[in-house]
């Protein structure tokens, strides 16, 4: 709670500093409780997810944070470079590098869970283990993501109602950018998971196939068709990425997102 009112204050301030008349209207102050407690959430999403870097090497994990330094940047430019004329750009980006700074962890636990999986020896123990955590890691990155996308995004939607409530022409600020905004992240958001999960889900099929490989003679014993499932059935390796329901619904969360924003209602309604 305390977290929650510092950046309450800390978003009414924005505002007062050079739209004092328009911060404590209730539209704004709406507002900024959404973009506060979306802020609370980005802290509490990066909590949870930095303690699963893990990278292989300090050259990886450099490489990796460099990368995503540039790759935030260009997501920021996309987002607020050509902002509509009125809409407190200003205000926007500092909780966008907020948002961006607190999916870091979760960006480059995906990013390096590439070479973590290329270290793992089939052969060598902790294989099974191995696949496991990082399986569970790359998950809890996806939902980490697709909340931080999520809430910025109703963020931004209850925002575009309080300039329209204070008379922003809605052609300036059209909804349409709302869904393009959503579309554009879920798919930054695809991009970002599916070659992590496809690396992960190669590296499990070729520890099934070598822990049980396909006996010579084409005539598996029982015993080998027992245990064959059993692995199977506990990594999951061939299960499509929309066969994953959870999988699916955090991928395409922030365009629903997006969906739903168009519903909001006008702030300056009676």
């Amino acid at each position: 709670m305390a977290g929650l009112a510092f950046t309450l204050i800390l978003v009414q301030w924005m505002l007062n500093w050079e739209h004092a008349t328009i911060a404590r209207s209730p539209e704004y102050v709406t507002w900024s409780v959404f973009a506060s407690v979306g802020v609370v959430i980005y802290w509490h999403v990066f909590a949870r997810t930095r303690v699963h870097i893990n990278a292989p090497s300090r050259t990886a994990f450099v490489v990796s944070a460099i990368a995503y330094v540039i790759f935030a940047g260009l997501v920021l430019l996309l987002l607020t470079g050509r902002a509509p004329a009125g809409t407190l750009p200003w205000v926007m980006r500092p909780i966008y590098l907020v948002a961006e700074f607190c999916a870091a962890p979760a960006v480059l636990t995906l990013w390096l869970s590439r070479p973590r999986l290329q270290k793992i020896r089939l052969h060598g123990p902790g294989a099974l283990n191995n696949l496991l955590t990082i399986r569970c890691d790359i998950s809890r990155s996806l939902i980490g993501l697709s909340l931080i996308a999520s809430t910025g995004l109703i963020n931004t939607a209850v925002l575009r109602k309080a300039h329209i409530a204070h008379g922003l022409e809605p052609e300036l600020f059209p909804v349409a950018l709302i869904l393009a905004y959503g579309g554009v992240l879920s798919g930054i958001v695809a991009l970002i998971y599916i070659p992590a999960f496809l690396t992960w889900r190669d590296k499990a099929t070729a520890l099934v196939n070598t822990a049980y490989p396909v006996p010579k003679d084409a005539q598996p014993t029982e015993e080998w068709t027992d245990g064959r499932t059993r692995l199977t059935e506990l990594i999951s390796p061939e299960n499509p990425i929309t066969k994953t329901v959870g999988t699916a619904l955090s991928i395409l969360a922030p365009f629903a997102t997006a969906v739903l924003a168009y519903y909001l209602p006008d702030l300056n309604q009676k």
